[in-house]
C-alpha cells in the first residue's frame, strides 16, 4: 500500500534521510526504530507532506502522493498521529472525535438551508462514528466529559480514536507510547491490537523496545538517517549493528 522509494532530506549541510526505501504492506504492522536523531519522524512528516523530500518520492495505493496537501493524503486514507498531544479544550471528548469525521464537511450552506433531514441523518451518523471510534480505543464512557479532564495517557488515546475517525487504511503512529507509565503502555499495546484486529495496516515509531518487539511483525532500523537493518523481531534481536546504533552496546547484550 505505502511505498517510500529513494528517499533523501537534506537541511542545509545535514543529511537527514540518506537514499531511504521501503514498503508497507495491506493490513501489516511495521514498526521504525532508531536512536534520537536517525530520521523517524523526518520520514513520517515527508510520507504526509509537512516536509518535502530532497529527492524521490512516496507511493500510496501504487498514486504517487509526493507533494499532495496533508489533507488531501489523509483523504486518502494514509493517516498520523503527532508526538505532541493536542485536543480542543472548549470541546467534549465525543466532539473532539466528531470534527473528524469526514462526513462533517460534505454538506455546503445552501444545501443545510433545504435539507434538514439530511443534516439530522448526516449528525447522527457523524456522532455514532466517532461513539465507535471511542469505543475503539476505551474512552466511551469518558465521552461527555471535558477533554481538558483526561489524563495525559487518556488524551493520546483521544488522539489515535481522532486518527480512527478519518479512516484510516494505514495508521502512522508517532511515539505513541512517550510519556505513559507501564500501566498506560501495556493498555496502548491492547488497543494497537484491537486496531490491527480490523485489517487496518500500522507503521508505528516507538522507543518502547518491549512494547514494539511484541507487537510488530516487521522492523526497520535507522541510524543517522539510513536503514540499517530490516527484519522481524527474532531476526533485529541481538544484532550487532542495531546494538551499537540504537543502544551503544556490544554484542552479547540482549536487547
Amino acid at each position: 500500500m505505502l511505498q517510500v522509494r529513494g528517499v533523501s532530506c537534506r537541511f542545509g549541510g545535514l543529511v537527514a534521510l540518506d537514499n531511504i526505501s521501503l514498503e508497507v504492506k495491506r493490513g501489516e504492522l511495521v514498526g521504525l526504530m532508531g536512536p534520537n536523531g536517525a530520521g523517524k519522524t523526518t520520514l513520517f512528516n515527508i510520507i504526509n507532506n509537512l516536509v518535502s523530500p530532497t529527492t524521490g518520492g512516496v507511493w500510496f495505493e501504487e498514486e504517487e502522493i509526493t507533494g499532495l496537501p496533508p489533507h488531501e493524503i489523509t483523504r486518502r486514507g494514509l493517516v498520523r498521529t503527532f508526538q505532541n498531544v493536542r485536543v480542543f479544550e472548549h470541546l467534549n471528548v465525543l466532539e473532539n472525535v466528531e470534527v473528524a469525521v469526514p462526513e462533517n464537511n460534505k454538506t455546503g450552506f445552501l444545501q443545510n438551508i433545504f435539507a434538514f433531514s439530511k443534516i439530522r441523518l448526516s449528525g447522527r451518523f457523524i456522532k455514532d462514528k466517532a461513539s465507535e471510534c471511542l469505543k475503539m480505543v476505551g474512552l466511551a464512557s469518558f465521552s461527555l466529559r471535558s477533554s481538558s479532564s483526561l489524563t495525559f495517557g487518556q488524551q493520546r488515546l483521544l488522539g489515535i480514536a481522532r486518527a480512527l475517525a478519518c479512516k484510516p487504511k494505514i495508521l502512522l503512529l508517532d511515539e505513541p507510547s512517550a510519556g505513559l507509565n507501564r500501566e498506560e503502555t501495556l493498555a496502548l499495546s491492547r488497543v494497537i491490537e484491537k486496531i490491527h484486529q480490523k485489517k487496518i495496516a500500522i507503521f508505528i515509531i516507538e522507543h518502547d523496545i518491549e512494547m514494539l518487539m511484541s507487537l510488530v511483525q516487521r522492523i526497520i532500523v535507522l541510524d543517522k538517517g539510513r536503514k540499517i537493518m530490516e527484519g522481524t523481531p527474532d531476526e533485529i534481536k541481538g544484532e550487532e549493528k542495531v546494538l551499537k546504533a540504537y543502544f551503544g552496546r556490544k554484542r552479547g547484550c540482549p536487547i
